[in-house]
């Protein structure tokens, strides 16, 4: 059936035969849909990003706490996410503060605590954060996990911390309520990144926790040179990651039923999707220095860990590695979700690619990723299409995890300059990825301590942005202003018209040239969420085009909208799509 009026227009861009434009402002600088970006000046490069942190009015700068004893979490925080606080359709902005020692609790100052920005729309952001009810949190903050795991249409936040993680309910009315206690959510020790979830496909969203080590404070570890440094993960036992389902109003812990206790390693990214095919969600879990894991449910309650069956857990020379980030996307187009990860300075990141039937072959060396990725240590990962021409490009927030020589040009001081590095970009040309350092300047010339990067339309003009964040230093937002090659569609599954974005459904995008698949999803990448909504680029169309969307819904229902516009974005209810046997 011919989908009915469930879009909303995000002001479609005009286009002039087929040059590509772009927006110009931030914050004031141009409207809301905007004015069409200039095309590129005369120059040898044209930047694909433009820092407009100062004008869109973030002003964040994350605190590590750290007092000289060389304490690791001074080194793995800070997260946050882009979500939908208010129901108006654009992505505002949480941003989470580090610590002091882990084993006190930690005391926010006015203007040092945890942030909240609200986004007018057109990337104009404004600090919420007096009030919004973030206050209860005490202990040393990782990162954020997003999703209305109450389903009352408001998206709520599950905060993961060294200390008692916290979950807040959201009111929708730019504040929130510690319902940690309430709901069994106050998971304990160290937990790094979370994900929602319906992995028991029951309608509501279950949580994952991933979790790291026992951390002493008191260790002292010292590098071959005889300098302090930071422990590496093996300094501390790992510990189990933690289950948690939702019954409706509260969690029940399953992590015992499931097989997670028997199995503790040091878990730092997590990602939910289908991997094996059988229709069921999967979990991913990026751990450091230990094999990977893949549980896939057994359909009796309990879960089964085949990372190393699937071809998952170690690298084609049977090595764990220190994985960090992950993304879970099709990056060659052949309709399979395929795996990247992030790992530390001399391995390579790794690409598994996904062969069918659940089963995964290391490609780094064949995608070019083996030596242009040994030098940096990458821990947050964003895979998105930033020229809108169907491939899905990748970019890393680097920073070492051991000290080093002070780079050239980095303007950190101490223990900070040592750890410093660059951020990645790694564009997508066909099945093999090229580093792109000067058209990317914005994201890749900073040297400073970076760990997450987290995406979504910020301004509203249909192409992806970048939120930027460390550990001691700035959180920084990154407008998207490449030339495109094509027009763009998001894609928002809704279960009714009252709640929020339905987080693990499958959309699968058709056009006469080309077809493409994502997944719906908010936590990836490294201890941060992001945009969930599923956004395409449609290379080679102008805004207006028609293309078809068949969503597949975490319970196996198949639903098909046709002749869908691109540079829209769709709300797609349930039920209101041809059902696709």
């Amino acid at each position: 059936m011919k989908a009915r009026d469930r879009s909303i227009s995000a002001a479609p861009l005009a286009w002039c035969g087929w040059v590509s434009l772009a927006l110009a402002g931030c914050g004031g600088d141009s409207p809301a849909g905007g004015a069409p970006k200039p095309e590129a000046a005369d120059g040898p490069v044209s930047q694909l990003f433009t820092d407009v942190t100062a004008s869109c009015g973030v002003r964040f700068s994350h605190g590590s706490g750290a007092t000289g004893d060389w304490i690791l979490t001074e080194i793995m925080g800070g997260g946050g996410a882009l979500f939908d606080m208010d129901g108006d359709g654009d992505l505002d902005l949480f941003l989470l503060q580090g610590g002091t020692d882990p084993g006190s609790p930690r005391t926010a100052q006015a203007g040092d605590g945890h942030a909240l920005f609200r986004n007018d729309g057109a990337g104009a952001f404004t600090d919420v954060s007096a009030g919004a009810g973030f206050e209860s949190l005490t202990g040393y903050a990782m990162g954020a996990a997003a999703g209305d795991v109450d389903g009352d249409g408001d998206v709520d936040l599950y905060v993961s911390q060294q200390g008692s993680d916290a979950l807040f309910l959201n009111g929708g009315d730019g504040r929130f309520q510690d319902a940690t206690s309430e709901w069994s959510a106050g998971v304990e020790g160290w937990s790094t990144s979370a994900a929602f979830g319906d992995l028991d496909a029951d309608g509501d969203l279950d949580l994952y926790v991933a979790r790291y080590i026992e951390l002493d404070p008191k260790i002292i570890c010292n590098d071959a040179a005889g300098r302090r440094t930071y422990c590496p993960p093996g300094s501390g036992a790992p510990v189990h990651d933690v289950l948690l389902i939702n019954e409706g109003g509260s969690f029940r812990d399953a992590s015992a039923e499931a097989g997670l206790v028997g199995a503790p390693a040091p878990g730092l990214g997590v990602v939910i999707e289908d991997l094996t095919g059988d229709g069921r969600l999967d979990v991913y879990v990026a751990n450091d220095g230990q094999a990977n894991q893949l549980w896939v449910p057994d359909g009796e309650g309990g879960w089964r860990d085949e990372g190393s069956t699937r071809g998952i857990a170690l690298n084609q020379n049977g090595f764990a590695e220190a994985s960090m980030g992950v993304v879970v996307e099709d990056l060659d187009r052949d309709g399979l979700s395929d795996l990247f990860m992030t790992h530390l300075q001399e391995e390579t990141h790794t690409l598994y690619r996904a062969r069918g039937a659940g089963a995964f072959s290391d490609r780094t060396g064949q995608a070019g990723l083996g030596v242009m990725t040994r030098p940096n240590t990458g821990f947050g990962v964003a895979a998105f299409d930033v020229e809108l021409d169907g491939d899905l490009d990748l970019a890393i927030a680097n920073g070492r995890v051991r000290i080093g020589p002070v780079p050239a040009g980095c303007e950190l001081e101490g223990a900070w300059a040592q750890l410093a590095e660059g951020n990645s970009l790694l564009v997508a040309e066909g099945a093999r990825f090229t580093d792109e350092k000067e058209r990317a300047a914005a994201l890749t010339g900073p040297l400073l301590v970076d760990r997450c990067v987290f995406q979504g339309d910020l301004d509203g003009d249909g192409d992806v942005d970048l939120v930027v964040t460390g550990t001691e230093n700035a959180a920084r937002v990154l407008r998207n202003d490449a030339p495109r090659e094509g027009s763009w569609v998001t894609i928002d599954p809704r279960l009714d018209g009252t709640s929020a974005t339905g987080l693990g459904v499958q959309v699968k995008v058709t056009a006469p040239d080309f077809e493409l698949t994502r997944t719906t999803r908010a936590s990836d990448g490294y201890q941060s969420s992001r945009d969930p909504r599923a956004h395409f680029g449609v290379p080679g169309a102008p805004d207006g085009a028609p293309v078809d969307v068949e969503l597949r819904w975490t319970d196996g229902l198949r639903e098909r909208f046709a002749g869908l516009e691109t540079g829209k974005i769709h709300r797609l209810v349930r039920g209101s799509g041809e059902a696709v046997r």
